[in-house]
């Protein structure tokens, strides 16, 4: 098993009075993922190698699956104002009136879209992006939701591969990855 989650960034100023001031380094969240391979067959070492090789270490980005969050089910994504036409795909948290977007980059097939809960296929859609833009601009104050599944964009958050032969038919070491925006270079 592995672990993992969101990191924020936030500077933190102690007063003299005893007092903080808070400012936020990053407008969203990056979530970080550490998976340990524990006696896993020399085979399966070498995919992962392969792959880490391809992408030059933390060079690349690549698509992987949040177990525990890769989802969406009538999220709503926007509004229309009868102008717009391109929207981001997202994900809102909601307590007590505060908000936080999280933006959908990585998409493995086309999801689910409607309009005031009407589904329609009169979109594009970018599947690397999540970018959505619709034939006509949605009506004012239309509801615009989607459902279906999505991956994120993550690199190796190291260099290095490190790995122990602890037993001549297992292989033994640690991957970290961490959350990148979409890339704009290609992927492996």
């Amino acid at each position: 098993p592995g672990a993992g989650g969101p990191t924020f960034q936030t500077q933190i100023e102690f007063l003299q009075n005893g007092d903080e001031r808070r400012n936020a380094q990053w407008a969203e969240a990056r979530h970080g993922y550490s998976a340990p391979f524990l006696n896993i067959a020399r085979d399966a070492y070498r995919e992962l190698k392969r792959m880490f090789l391809v992408c030059r270490g933390m060079n690349f980005a690549f698509r992987f699956r949040d177990e525990l969050d890769y989802q969406a089910a009538d999220e709503v994504f926007g509004a229309g104002n009868g102008t717009e036409d391109t929207f981001q795909l997202c994900k809102i948290s909601l307590v007590d009136g505060v908000e936080y977007v999280r933006n959908v980059y990585a998409l493995p097939a086309v999801p689910v879209l409607k309009v005031n809960g009407t589904p329609t296929t009169d979109f594009s859609i970018n599947l690397r992006t999540g970018q959505v833009q619709f034939d006509t601009p949605p009506a004012g104050a239309a509801v615009l939701s989607w459902s279906g599944e999505f991956d994120i964009w993550v690199r190796f958050a190291t260099d290095s591969l490190r790995f122990s032969l602890d037993d001549p038919n297992a292989t033994n070491g640690m991957v970290e990855l961490l959350e990148v925006p979409a890339p704009n270079e290609p992927v492996p």
